[in-house]
Formats: C-alpha cells, sequence, structure tokens
C-alpha cells in the first residue's frame, strides 16, 4: 500500500522538493519514490496556481482552501502532512496534522517563535506521532564529513565557532521582493534563512544554545536603503524610475523583466501563477517602506557545554557563501565555500574550493578534499529526499541526519533570540521548551 501525502502550501519549494520525487519527476539523477508513494490532496490559498500545477504536472490531486484543512484530512485520510507554505502557517498545519494522526514533514524553519514550539512539542507528545524538519543542509557532503571529524575527537572539545554566511545582491535582494521581507509572515530572516546556519552549528556541537546576544538592522533594502536612488530633489522616485536607476535591477534584471512589473525571483520549471499572494497590480519592490526585518546580523551564541559561536550573515555582498572556523583543544577547521545562485548569470562567484582545511594545534596543516556529488544545494537535496520518502540510510542513522522538533526548536529559538536581543539591546536567554 503506498503511502499518503497531502501539502500545505503549493511553493516552488514544496512543488520541486517535495511533489517531484513523489510523483516519480525528480530531477535528472535524483530518487523518485512513485512506486511507494501517492499525493492525495493539495492546499493552498491560490486555486489557479494548483489548477496549473496539476495540468502540468499531469497530476490529479483534490484542492482544498486552508480553512477546509479538517475536510481534507477526513476525505482523503492522509498519513504524511506536508507543510510547506509561509513560515507563519507552519504552527497551525503541524499542530493540527499531529493531532489528526498524521505524521508531518515541515520545510525550515518549524516555526517562528519559541511559543509556537511549544505547542508544537505539545502536539506531537500528546499524539505519538512523528515530526521531522527538512535541514537539507545537513546533507552536504562536506557538512557531513565536519561532522565525523569532531565525532571521532579529532579537534578535541570545541570551545568555539566564525561562521560569517554572505548572500550576493541577487540572492540576498529577492528576500525583499517576496513574502519573507514582513517579520509577521517570517519571523525574519533571523529565523528563516539563518536556522540553516544555526541548525549546523547546534548539530555539529551536539548542544543547544543557552543565550543570544545580538546587532542587526536594515542597511540595504526599504524605505531608507543605502543603496536607493532618488530623485534631483532628493524625494523618491516611482517604483519604475527606481528600478531604472537601481544598481541590483541593472545589474540582474535589466533587458529581462520590464520595470513595471515586479521581478521572479525563483527557479519556476512550470511557469506557476502566484498571482493571490502577488497581486500584479501591486508590484513590490526592494525599497518598500513594509519591509520591517533586518538584512544584517552580527551574533554572539553561547552553548551549555561551554563552546561559543560568533555569527554573522549579510544579504547584499558581492559573492555567495560561507567562511567557517571551529576551533578545538586538538586543532582547528577552516573552510571557505563559495556558489551561484543567480540563475541570471550575472554574479562573479569562485569555484567551490570542496575541502576542508585542518590545523592541528602542533603539526603541519591537512586539506581533506570532498567529491563533488549531483542534486540541488551541494548534493544535499537528493539525500535528504531519500532519508524524508524512502528508507533511512545507514550513514544518516549515524550521523543524526533526520532533525526533529527539538532540532527544529533550538535553531528557530536561536533566530528568535537574534531579533529580540536586537530590538531589546539585551541579551536573551533560550529556556527549555520541551
Amino acid at each position: 500500500m503506498k503511502k499518503r501525502y497531502a501539502i500545505c502550501g503549493l511553493s516552488c519549494r514544496g512543488v520541486y522538493h517535495f511533489l517531484m520525487p513523489i510523483l516519480g519527476k525528480n530531477h535528472k539523477g535524483g530518487p523518485n519514490f512513485d512506486k511507494t508513494s501517492e499525493l492525495v490532496a493539495i492546499l493552498d490559498v491560490d486555486r489557479k496556481r494548483v489548477e496549473d500545477f496539476c495540468q502540468k504536472a499531469e497530476v490529479d490531486a483534490p484542492f482544498y482552501f486552508p480553512k477546509d484543512f479538517k475536510k481534507m484530512v477526513a476525505e482523503q485520510k492522509p498519513d504524511v502532512i506536508l507543510v510547506v507554505s509561509q513560515d507563519y502557517s507552519h504552527c497551525e498545519y503541524i499542530v493540527k496534522g499531529l493531532l489528526a494522526g498524521c505524521d508531518v514533514i515541515v520545510e525550515k524553519p518549524m516555526v517562528i517563535s519559541q511559543e509556537q514550539i511549544r505547542k508544537v512539542m505539545a502536539a506531537e507528545k500528546k499524539s505519538g506521532k512523528k515530526l521531522r524538519v527538512a535541514f537539507n543542509y545537513r546533507y552536504t557532503p562536506t557538512h557531513q564529513k565536519l561532522k565525523r571529524m569532531i565525532q571521532s575527537g579529532m579537534l578535541g572539545r570545541i570551545t568555539n565557532v566564525e561562521f560569517t554566511y554572505n548572500l550576493d545582491t541577487f540572492h540576498g535582494a529577492s528576500y525583499f521582493y517576496r513574502w519573507n521581507r514582513s517579520r509577521a509572515n517570517s519571523g525574519g530572516l533571523c529565523i528563516h534563512k539563518c536556522s540553516h546556519h544555526f541548525d549546523l552549528v547546534n548539530w555539529w556541537l551536539d548542544d543547544d544554545p543557552v543565550e543570544v546576544y545580538a546587532y542587526g538592522a536594515l542597511n540595504y533594502y526599504g524605505e531608507k536603503g543605502a543603496l536607493r536612488p532618488l530623485g534631483r530633489n532628493g524625494k523618491p522616485l516611482s517604483q519604475v524610475g527606481e528600478k531604472m536607476k537601481c544598481s541590483y535591477f541593472k545589474k540582474h534584471y535589466a533587458g529581462k523583466v520590464d520595470p513595471k512589473d515586479s521581478p521572479n525571483t525563483g527557479w519556476d520549471r512550470f511557469r506557476l501563477p502566484y498571482d493571490v499572494q502577488y497581486p500584479p497590480e501591486k508590484p513590490r519592490y526592494i525599497y518598500d517602506k513594509e519591509i520591517d526585518i533586518e538584512d544584517t546580523y552580527s551574533a554572539l551564541v553561547k552553548y551549555s557545554k561551554g563552546a561559543s559561536m560568533a555569527y554573522s550573515c549579510n544579504f547584499s555582498t558581492p559573492w555567495e557563501g560561507y567562511i567557517l572556523g571551529i576551533n578545538g583543544t586538538k586543532g582547528r577547521v577552516e573552510i571557505e565555500h563559495h556558489s551561484n545562485p543567480d540563475p541570471t548569470g550575472k554574479t562573479d562567484a569562485a569555484a567551490e574550493k570542496g575541502e576542508i582545511v585542518f590545523y592541528p594545534l602542533f603539526g603541519g596543516k591537512k586539506i581533506i578534499g570532498i567529491p563533488p556529488v549531483v542534486g540541488g544545494h551541494g548534493g544535499a537535496d537528493f539525500r535528504i529526499q531519500q532519508d524524508l520518502f524512502g528508507k533511512q540510510a545507514k550513514e544518516s542513522k549515524e550521523l543524526s541526519l533526520v532533525a526533529g522538533s527539538h532540532n527544529g526548536g533550538t535553531a528557530v529559538a536561536i533566530g528568535e533570540a537574534v531579533w529580540r536581543s536586537i530590538k531589546s539591546r539585551k541579551p536573551i536567554a533560550i529556556g527549555k521548551f520541551n
């Protein structure tokens, strides 16, 4: 008997990362699970988007509006609920799904606040069902190799972590066209995006955060954006006028997108409409006054076993990737990773090194090469799909790759503490929530 899946939120991530492998239409080289899985329902705010998807992907799945969640479960009897909607709605769908007797798989971030974390964990405990969080970044070969190095004791006891993550002028700006730019929707990028990075460090250290102190600001985007073009009188231009003079637009979209329209910042092979979430008559741009989140973060995180992390994340930089350093009582590791997320081909990115540099405390450095693998996000997407929809691999069990509610919660708790520390100018303690 096939496992029955219902999806809440027909996002691009939901379509290509979750539904395509279930439907047997994954990217070349990726695993397919259509022989053991079936899609039984799609819940979304946009009926036209769902209808177009079903037609183009040749899928016969009934549509439900969000208000009809209970009806969907009663009629279609799913075994698993996939939650890939806007971040603020994750908690509602997770809790309802668990209490209805379904397992749940949720795209990161799990939720957007500690209050929601507690609701989710209480529902999971009460229901006896299972929640998994799709932290695909755990699945890249480089990150897995580093986990093994730490597990082996090669670095000794970890003392501190230095982690700087940069998003280029295409990828970083893209969040400020979309729903993510509202804290009510996403919790801020310190939750929506940075939870990836916080989970990685929590997982590497096998430890929980206890306190956060952070600084942050909105420097590049919003109505006071540093690079916002202004008229001769110093007053804002029209949105079209802004785009014509804007460095971001000229670099990535000039000649490809009409300045009267909002850029489509994601890859979408089906070219599905998004008119409910993004009405065409209300074009968006990166200098809109509605933007109320930060684009620059610096944070210190203290862990329960004594280690600490110095973290920064920047959403407007010349290149994309990260610089990581981890110090231990026996040595240090360094990773410098570059990527090119820009489908317009206008970001200059160095080739990915695919290596970890290990410096013993006493002795010469060692370079550990990492063979490349196929699949999105450095090969992570195909690997996590196997764990989510197939049989968990032996390596996955050894490395504790599958993330549960506690893992999802600790990553969100750091992100929420970051923005609350920025607002209050005080350190924020992270309490227990289970």
